[in-house]
């Protein structure tokens, strides 16, 4: 060990220090010194004054809303069903066949996608089903069609025929109504 510390002086003590500049004729470089020491607690109250900014500002910003819930098709339609059934008495046919009408009319745009409140029946469920030449119905689009066809072409008759509609036939549409939300539960 002390050997090897003998040969580690002896090497440094070869050492000249830095050679000389590459272009002796430029000036050597100043020394530049350190700022004056006031700078330090005026550094040290900038920092603390952002710390106490940015803390005032957590505690006074806006809070973040959570996220709504995704509407559930299903359960808001069949909500708004027996809500309908609840006030039978209450709601002439005609008016309780257009309520339906909507009802599902909404529930098939937000659960299929398809455009029913700005459509006639007509043009819902007799409509040429824009899809691929040659691509089969798909099974869901084949569902809806048959499960709500025969609800929509009643609620039609109901609302549009000039014969006085009664309050069992109110019952009847929204009876089947619900029975085909039933069909549809996921």
């Amino acid at each position: 060990m002390k050997t090897l510390l003998s040969h580690m002086h002896a090497l440094l003590a070869q050492f000249q220090g830095p050679g000389p500049l590459p272009h002796p004729e430029l000036p050597p470089p100043e020394n530049v010194g350190l700022p004056p020491p006031w700078w330090i607690p005026w550094a040290a109250l900038l920092l603390l004054g952002l710390l106490i900014a940015v803390i005032v500002w957590l505690l006074i910003r806006p809070k973040e809303t959570p996220p709504t819930p995704q509407r559930q098709p299903w359960s808001s339609a069949f909500r708004a069903l027996t809500d309908l059934r609840t006030r039978l008495q209450s709601i002439p046919p005609q008016d309780m066949s257009h309520r339906i009408s909507q009802i599902l009319r909404r529930y098939l745009q937000e659960r299929y996608a398809v455009p029913a409140p700005a459509r006639t029946t007509r043009e819902i469920f007799d409509g040429r089903v824009e899809r691929q030449p040659g691509a089969p119905v798909s099974r869901a689009q084949g569902l809806w069609r048959e499960r709500f066809e025969p609800v929509a072409h009643l609620c039609d008759d109901i609302s549009f025929m000039p014969a006085p509609r009664t309050e069992e036939e109110s019952t009847m549409l929204i009876d089947q109504a619900l029975a085909r939300m039933q069909e549809e539960k996921p």
